[in-house]
């Protein structure tokens, strides 16, 4: 094992190219590196009193100098926020992203690059592809395009995004017609691991208004479910849809309420991946 600090005197690119796979980590310190209260090393990094004023990831020119030196370059991303990162999506053949978590991130890292566990992290965040796709730092609208509910641009990332070592098919979806107040109703479909790694899955339901009166989301995660299925067989999944948490608000009479009318489902891996979609009449 080669280990390389920085890139300083080339450091990096030489312990690159002399290994068989490179694995290059960048990412942001989560206390600015002990710097005083409001201040941040570089644009991109963000804390208390400080808002961020990039998205982009400074560290991203020495991926490019690491992948030119070892095509087989693994890039790990440990940050507290969601980077552009459209050049490493499009050239390295791998990313794994993690969250500061304290004193087993190492070890965990380790577990899902050897392939000892296969990850099923997801997003819970959408990883914008270009910082004019988002907002204005005080336009807390969420309405005018903020989150994957309502921002209509393509995300380099979307919400709910994550890949394990392995492939699922969704398939034999059913469901009731019809959905009334106060009612709950259950979503079933079949998962296969279609892959040869015992793997978890997390399946996420999202619901559509196609003819709403009132404004709602273009998408709402509205259930989920982490299963772990082994390798080659199939499990029955059942999500559960509860009327109550498809409701809005009604300022005429100031109460919750169920707007009768169609509601489309999709069931997926991310809010982008929709596998296997159904309708449902709320009455």
């Amino acid at each position: 094992m080669i280990h390389a600090a920085n890139n300083k005197g080339d450091a990096a690119v030489n312990a690159a190219r002399n290994a068989e796979v490179a694995i290059v980590c960048v990412g942001n310190h989560p206390l600015s590196h002990g710097l005083g209260w409001g201040k941040n090393v570089v644009a991109s990094d963000g804390r208390e009193e400080v808002d961020r004023e990039a998205i982009s990831l400074e560290q991203e020119d020495l991926v490019k100098l690491v992948k030119a030196a070892n095509p087989n370059t693994v890039l790990v991303v440990i940050s507290s926020f969601p980077y552009a990162i459209a050049w490493s999506k499009q050239h390295v053949p791998a990313i794994v992203h993690l969250t500061q978590s304290s004193q087993e991130l190492g070890n965990g890292l380790a577990d899902v690059l050897f392939g000892k566990t296969s990850p099923a992290g997801r997003l819970v965040q959408t990883w914008s592809s270009s910082i004019d796709h988002l907002l204005p730092l005080l336009d807390y609208n969420i309405r005018n395009g903020r989150t994957y509910m309502y921002d209509q641009h393509d995300p380099l990332f979307p919400f709910g995004h994550g890949l394990a070592y392995t492939t699922f098919d969704y398939s034999n979806v059913s469901s009731p017609s019809t959905l009334r107040e106060r009612e709950s109703v259950t979503i079933g479909f079949d998962l296969t691991n279609t892959g040869n790694v015992d793997s978890d899955e997390v399946v996420q339901l999202y619901v559509r208004f196609p003819q709403s009166k009132v404004e709602r989301p273009r998408i709402a995660l509205k259930s989920f479910q982490r299963v772990f299925v082994p390798q080659g067989e199939t499990i029955a999944v059942s999500l559960l849809l509860r009327a109550e948490d498809l409701a809005y608000w009604d300022v005429e009479s100031k109460s919750f309420t169920l707007e009768p009318g169609p509601i489309d489902f999709f069931v997926g891996s991310s809010s982008a991946d929709a596998r296997i979609s159904g309708r449902i009449i709320a009455e």
